[in-house]
C-alpha cells in the first residue's frame, strides 16, 4: 500500500519541491496533449512533428513547476487556517475547499508564462524572444490577459487533484471496490472528468486570448465569449476530450508524485498507521 502524505506537516519549503517534482514529471509526459488541445481551441492545423508538439516545453515545464509548487504550500497553507493548526484531518469539502483556494491564488503566476508558451507554440521562437516581443510590441500588462479566466480554471484544476480525486479514491478503498493504483486512477478519473467539465470553458476563453494578443478576433473576456457564443456553446467545449484526458492523467501523475516521492523526501509526514510494513 502507498504511504499517505499529510501535508500540513510539511514545510512551505518542503511543499514547494514536491510540487516542483511533481509539475516537472506531468510536463514531460503530457506536453504533446497540451499542445493539440490548444490547437484545437485555436483552431490551429494539428502536427505529429516532435519538434512542435513540444514547441515551448521549457516554459511549460517553468509554469508546471511553479504552479504545482506554489499550489502545494498555499493549500497546505489554507488547511492549516482551516484547522487552526491542529491535527485533526481535513473533512471532504475541507479539501476540495482548501485546492481551491490554492489554485485561484496561482492562477497569477500561470497567466504569463501560459501567454508565453501559446504565442510560441503558434509562433516559434525561444522562451526568452517571444517574451520580449511581447513586452516591446504589446507591453507588460499583455503578459496579464486572460488573468481571470487562469484563476478560475487553476481553482477548479487544483480542487480536483488535492480535494476530488484523494477523496474519490478512498471512498472506492473503504467500500473495497478496488484498491492500490487502480483506486488512485479511478479517483483522478472522477475528478479529471469533473475538473475538466467544469473548467473547460474559461479555459477555452483563455487559449483564444492568449493565442491573439492583437485582439484580432477576441478582445477582452466578454468580447471573447460573445464571438465563442454565436457558434453555439459547442464552441468552448473544443479541446475538452484531449484537456479531459490530460487532466485525469495529470491528476493521477501528479497523486502518484505526491503519495510515492512524497514519503520518501519527507518521511517524517507520513501519516501515522500508513506506512508499509
Amino acid at each position: 500500500m502507498a504511504c499517505e502524505l499529510d501535508v500540513k506537516s510539511l514545510s512551505p519549503a518542503e511543499n514547494l519541491g514536491l510540487g516542483v517534482v511533481a509539475g516537472t514529471i506531468e510536463v514531460v509526459l503530457l506536453q504533446p496533449m497540451l499542445y493539440c488541445k490548444n490547437a484545437v481551441q485555436q483552431g490551429v492545423p494539428l502536427t505529429l512533428n516532435p519538434l512542435v508538439l513540444y514547441r515551448g516545453v521549457s516554459v511549460s515545464i517553468i509554469n508546471m513547476a511553479a504552479l504545482t509548487g506554489a499550489q502545494f504550500p498555499l493549500s497546505g497553507a489554507i488547511a492549516r487556517l482551516i484547522t487552526g493548526g491542529s491535527d485533526r484531518p481535513l473533512a471532504s469539502s475541507e479539501k476540495v475547499a482548501s485546492g481551491f483556494a490554492g489554485g485561484v491564488i496561482s492562477g497569477f503566476i500561470c497567466a504569463p508564462m501560459e501567454l508565453v508558451m501559446i504565442q510560441q507554440q503558434r509562433f516559434g521562437s525561444s522562451m526568452a524572444g517571444t517574451a520580449s516581443r511581447i513586452v516591446s510590441e504589446f507591453g507588460v500588462g499583455t503578459l496579464f490577459r486572460g488573468l481571470a479566466t487562469s484563476c478560475g480554471r487553476e481553482g477548479l484544476f487544483c480542487a480536483g487533484y488535492l480535494g476530488v480525486g484523494p477523496i474519490f479514491a478512498q471512498g472506492l478503498r473503504e467500500r473495497g471496490i478496488i484498491d492500490g493504483p487502480a483506486a488512485d486512477f479511478a479517483g483522478a478519473s472522477g475528478a479529471g472528468m469533473i475538473a475538466a467539465t467544469l473548467s473547460h470553458p474559461l479555459d477555452t476563453i483563455k487559449t483564444c486570448m492568449q493565442g491573439d494578443i492583437e485582439q484580432k478576433v477576441y478582445t477582452d473576456q466578454l468580447g471573447t465569449y460573445r464571438k465563442l457564443a454565436v457558434s453555439g456553446y459547442g464552441s468552448f467545449l473544443k479541446g475538452w476530450s484531449l484537456r479531459t484526458g490530460r487532466m485525469i492523467c495529470a491528476i493521477f501523475l501528479i497523486g502518484q508524485v505526491k503519495n510515492r516521492v512524497g514519503p520518501l523526501l519527507y518521511p517524517h509526514a507520513v501519516k501515522d498507521g500508513t506506512k508499509e510494513r
